[in-house]
């Protein structure tokens, strides 16, 4: 009697990687792990490579990669040096990696509450009398622009950045500052910059700056998760109309 064959249906193909996506990769965690100090010199590729164990050849592509980024810099006869602005150089990966990671905008505004609770909780416990008045003067902004949308989105926007600037870590800093910018870009591809805005009407803002200016951490991370729970309700019901809106104009067309 034949015995059937067990289904293997539960299998995935398993992706080839080359010598050098692997390499690079390995290369950039090792470095955004912080195992070098900032300013520092790399090991030789040769060192590199026989840690790796692959050809110098892999090893000097991915740090051409790395330098293209900015994350290490070249120097003739001295070797590779990390650079001291890591931070925007990892938002560089970080904009790099989103273009082809296909997440969906709500993942987008899942991470950016995870990101924004943390930075508003750093921010109450680490920034300074000029970065407080920084984030206050965006406040002011907005409030004095609540009738024209446009300006209240910058200065709205704005007012996270600033936020982010005050927790005083480079990453968290430049993820904050990525995140807003594909928000920026996502308005301007729905056309749709009034919900975001009128919808939550500033108050909760004034609740996070308060946090933060008195140093509560705890209320500023709290505060800062409502707000973007809310908002994130708000981005979906944006993205739901325009998605409504694009099918009935293709319909008719």
């Amino acid at each position: 009697m034949k015995v059937p064959s067990p289904s293997i249906s539960g299998l995935k193909t398993i992706e080839k990687t080359s010598v050098k996506d692997q390499t690079l990769e390995q290369l950039k965690n090792y470095i955004l792990s912080g195992a070098i100090p900032l300013g520092e010199r790399l090991p030789s590729e040769r060192a590199l490579s026989d840690a790796l164990g692959v050809g110098r050849y892999s090893v000097r592509e991915a740090l051409k990669v790395l330098e293209a980024v900015g994350l290490v810099e070249s120097r003739v006869g001295e070797g590779t040096f990390l650079t001291t602005n890591t931070g925007a150089s990892f938002g560089r990966i970080l904009g790099l990696s989103l273009a082809t990671w296909g997440g969906t905008i709500m993942e987008l505004l899942d991470a950016r509450k995870m990101i924004e609770v943390e930075a508003a909780r750093a921010a109450a416990q680490r920034a300074t009398p000029t970065e407080i008045k920084a984030i206050e003067t965006e406040l002011r902004a907005m409030h004095a622009n609540m009738d024209r949308v446009g300006e209240y989105l910058i200065a709205d926007f704005n007012f996270h950045r600033r936020i982010g600037a005050a927790s005083h870590n480079a990453i968290i800093g430049q993820f904050v500052v990525n995140v807003i910018d594909l928000l920026e870009e996502v308005l301007k591809e729905t056309h749709s910059d009034s919900l975001p805005a009128l919808a939550e009407g500033g108050g909760t803002h004034q609740a996070i700056y308060d946090a933060i200016a008195r140093g509560d951490a705890d209320a500023a991370g709290d505060l800062m998760r409502g707000h973007i729970q809310f908002s994130s309700e708000v981005w979906q019901t944006v993205i739901s109309l325009t998605a409504e809106t694009n099918d009935e104009g293709s319909t008719t067309a």
